[in-house]
Parts: C-alpha cells; sequence; structure tokens
C-alpha cells in the first residue's frame, strides 16, 4: 500500500508530461504542435477550464495519497522489515511490467479524431495487456523456483500470481482511465482514484490486523482490482465505448500507432526501471531487515516530497507553456521557483538529518528506528529530487521532447554503478545511492538551465 506514495506522488504530473512526450514524438511535433493538434481535433478545452481540470484531477490525487499516508503508523505497526521487502521487490516489478503490458498505446488513445478509431485503439490495447500478461504467467511460473532463489523466499507462488493479476488489472485499467481522459470525466477520475486507495488501506489493515504476512501483497492488489472495475463501471455509465469488437479494425489501428511501442516504451522503461533499482540494490546485496527498513525510508521521505513536485509539476507546465507561446522570458521566475525549492529541500534535509530517528520512532513505533537512521543519509538524495523534478515539465513546454529523454538514459546509467558496489557495507552502500541521485538530478536542473538559457537568448535575437 505505501510504496503506492511514491509511485502515484507524481501520477498526474507524469501523466502530463507523457501526453505531451508521446504525443510529439509519434507525430515528429514539439509541444506547441501537440496542443494545436489536440485543439483541432476538439479535445483542447481552454486555458480556464484545462485549469479546472488540473486542479480536479489534482485534488483527487491528493486525497488518494493521504488516505495511505494517514494510515502509516498503524500499518507500519501490522507488518515488519521482511514484509515490506517483499512488497518493494514486488511492486518495483510490478511498475516496470506495467509500462511493457500497455506497449505505451494507452497514450494514443487520446489523438483519434473518430471515437470509432479511438474505440478500436482501446480493445487493441486490451488484446495486447492480455496477451503480454499471459506470457508474463507462463514465464514467471515456469521460472519461480530459480525467481524464489534470486528473491530469497520459499514460497514465491502466490506472489507471482499476486503480480500478474496486477499487470492484467493496471492495463486494461489505464485503457479505461485515458478513455474518461479523452470524454473529459474528470470528476470520475479523481474520484475512481480515491476508492483505490480506500480499498488499498481497508484490505491491506484488515489482513494485518488477521496477522496475515502477505497483507501489503493482498491489499494492493484488491485495490487495484477494485480500481479497474470502478473505472470500468463509470465507462459504462457516462461514456460508453462505442461499436463491438473488431480483431481486424484493431489490428489495423494498433499498426498506425505503432510509433508508441516503437519510439516511447524504451524511455518510460529506463525511468522505471531506474526508479525501482535502488530497491531492487537493496533486496538483493542485504538481509530482508536491511533491506525493508531502506524500502520503508523511501516511502515515507519520497511520499511527501512527491506531493509537492506534483503541484508544481501542474502549476510550471501550465504557466511555462502559456509564457513561451507568448514568446515572454521564463528565467527569472524559474530562478526564483529553484530557490524556494532550494530553501525547502535543506530544511527537510536538515530536520530528517538531525531528527529522523526520533520522528520515526514517534510516529512509526521502535521498530523503525534503523529507517530513520537510514533516512538521515537518503534524505539528502530525494531532497534533490524535490529540486529537480519540477522543472522537467519546462523542456516539455519548450518543445524541447527528445531531450527530455536524455534523463531515462543518465539515470539508468547511473543506477548500474551499485553493481560494482555490492561488498560494501549497507551504510557505504546508501551513502552511493544517495550520490547516485543527487548527480542524476543535478544533471537534471543543468539539462534545463541550458535550454532556458538558449530559449532566452533566441528572444533577444
Amino acid at each position: 500500500m505505501n510504496n503506492d506514495l511514491q509511485a502515484n506522488a507524481g501520477e498526474f504530473s507524469g501523466h502530463l508530461r507523457e501526453v505531451v512526450l508521446h504525443c510529439s514524438t509519434a507525430t515528429g511535433r514539439g509541444a506547441g504542435s501537440c496542443s494545436v493538434h489536440s485543439a483541432a481535433m476538439g479535445l483542447a478545452p481552454p486555458q480556464g477550464s484545462l485549469l479546472r481540470s488540473l486542479m480536479t484531477l489534482f485534488t483527487g490525487n491528493v486525497i488518494a495519497q493521504a488516505i495511505p499516508f494517514l494510515a502509516a503508523p498503524l500499518v507500519a505497526r501490522l507488518y515488519g522489515a521482511p514484509e515490506f521487502t517483499l512488497f518493494g521487490i514486488m511492486l518495483a516489478v510490478f511498475n516496470l511490467l506495467s509500462v511493457a503490458a500497455t506497449g505505451r498505446y494507452e497514450m494514443a488513445v487520446m489523438l483519434p479524431r473518430q471515437r470509432d478509431e479511438a474505440a478500436h485503439l482501446l480493445r487493441g490495447g486490451w488484446l495486447v495487456t492480455i496477451v503480454l500478461t499471459m506470457v508474463l504467467f507462463i514465464t514467471s511460473m515456469g521460472f519461480r523456483k530459480q525467481l524464489a532463489g534470486i528473491v530469497g523466499v520459499e514460497q514465491l507462488d502466490g506472489v507471482l500470481i499476486a503480480l500478474c493479476l496486477l499487470v492484467a488489472a493496471a492495463g486494461t485499467q489505464v485503457f479505461h482511465q485515458q478513455w474518461l481522459l479523452r470524454e473529459r470525466a474528470f470528476k470520475s477520475i479523481a474520484l475512481v482514484k480515491v476508492v483505490q486507495a480506500l480499498g488499498i488501506t481497508a484490505v491491506t489493515v484488515l489482513l494485518g490486523l488477521l496477522h496475515n504476512d502477505s497483507g501489503l501483497v493482498w491489499g494492493y492488489l484488491a485495490g487495484w482490482i477494485l480500481f479497474a472495475f470502478a473505472t470500468w463501471w463509470v465507462v459504462q455509465r457516462i461514456a460508453p465505448v462505442p461499436g463491438r469488437w473488431d480483431r481486424s479494425a484493431s489490428v489495423v489501428v494498433l499498426s498506425k500507432y505503432k510509433d508508441w511501442p516503437l519510439h516511447n516504451l524504451w524511455p518510460s522503461l529506463l525511468n522505471s526501471l531506474a526508479s525501482g533499482a535502488a530497491v531492487l540494490w537493496m533486496s538483493g546485496c542485504f538481509d530482508a531487515e536491511v533491506a525493508g527498513q531502506h524500502n520503508f525510508t523511501r516511502q515515507y521521505i519520497l511520499g511527501p516530497i512527491g506531493m509537492l513536485t506534483v503541484a508544481l509539476g501542474q502549476v510550471l507546465f501550465q504557466r511555462v507553456s502559456a509564457k513561451v507561446h507568448g514568446a515572454q522570458p521564463i528565467r527569472g521566475e524559474l530562478i526564483r521557483i529553484g530557490s524556494w525549492l532550494l530553501l525547502a529541500a535543506l530544511l527537510i534535509s536538515i530536520i530528517v538529518t538531525y531528527a529522523g530517528p526520533w520522528i520515526f520512532a514517534l510516529v512509526f513505533g521502535e521498530q523503525w528506528v534503523p529507517a530513520g537512521i537510514m533516512a538521515r543519509t537518503l534524505v539528502w538524495g530525494y531532497a534533490m529530487q524535490l529540486v529537480a523534478s519540477p522543472f522537467g515539465v519546462v523542456l516539455l513546454a519548450l518543445g524541447r521532447v527528445r531531450v527530455a529523454m536524455v534523463f531515462p538514459v543518465i539515470y539508468a546509467l547511473l543506477m548500474l554503478l551499485p553493481l560494482a558496489f555490492t561488498h560494501i557495507a549497507p551504510e557505504q552502500f546508501i551513502i552511493l545511492l544517495t550520490v547516485i541521485e543527487v548527480i542524476a538530478y543535478a544533471s537534471y536542473v543543468l539539462i534545463v538551465k541550458y535550454h532556458v538559457d538558449r530559449y532566452e537568448q533566441q528572444l533577444k535575437i
């Protein structure tokens, strides 16, 4: 449940970036052209309506994140570090597979001018997800003994089944969600997200009270199944998908939008892999207690930070896009925002560095004091994410779509470095992970700065 905080904290800002990124890349246009193309299809609402829509989605996302976060003190006392280790591994793998399972076709659902074509694309996407999920199930069950040895869990069958069901639920749900976005059903999207959070939290707590060691896994699965069903139900009620299943028509539409999996899948996979690499490296190099403490720290420091970055990302994209279209300077405002972010990051880092163990013991219980000790180091890398992440949307607003793909490559390459240091102590390994986070996101800031400077120079010509 709690890893959902970090996975979804930036969900809407990530969705916003991906719509522009994939739309622009698939059509060979920049961010501005993508907006024009969407408007031509009648998909782009007026500026004021857009802002209200963003706030509706953002409010639902914040409420959905707040529910499991408020339940965290109870959940932390119901489950131990080994349970968080297994759950963290499953979630890191799930985040990667859920990207691959859809082929990124879900982002193309917004593009067709005709609803019938979008409907065929949606149904074709279901087929892609179902086929890839079946391949995943057959492969994982065939190699379950080898996987159990790698993970260090004797009985892995239940987790593998849950993982396959998660991929299927997430794959079908995201296509329905994109359909609702196309139909501008923003309130419904926000509502079903809250329903998912309530489902995950309720089942996780219930299974914890019943002393089920796999409660984190099954609670997360229950929430996703509820999420998928609720989204499907909303689609049937307010925006039914027209027509019927036509295999040949779906194949034709999938072929038409083949650039999405060909050119946009790999950056998303790299980003998901790099984001989950720290969890996988800690789990593979150290025992379940150490890995679980690290995963716990990652959840409850990155979660609140993610809530801040999602809000800033939305506001920045809207403001910078408007100024770029009006040929106005943006550097001054970005410097002011960056200064405030840097101040906030330093404040958070200092507080956690000096009071982390005490805060974790007070809020989560004495068993999580080691997580608070780890947080003293890890918070500096997470703080760098707070400073850098909101500025990623600036590249898209400037139309530098291909440049935005550079960061996932840098991040993924840097996350390979820990493979050469598996022999070091946990404390040193955590320092290494923190240094990697700082370098990766500092490079992100430098890339954005370079292109902002170029934009400002072009204004003077």
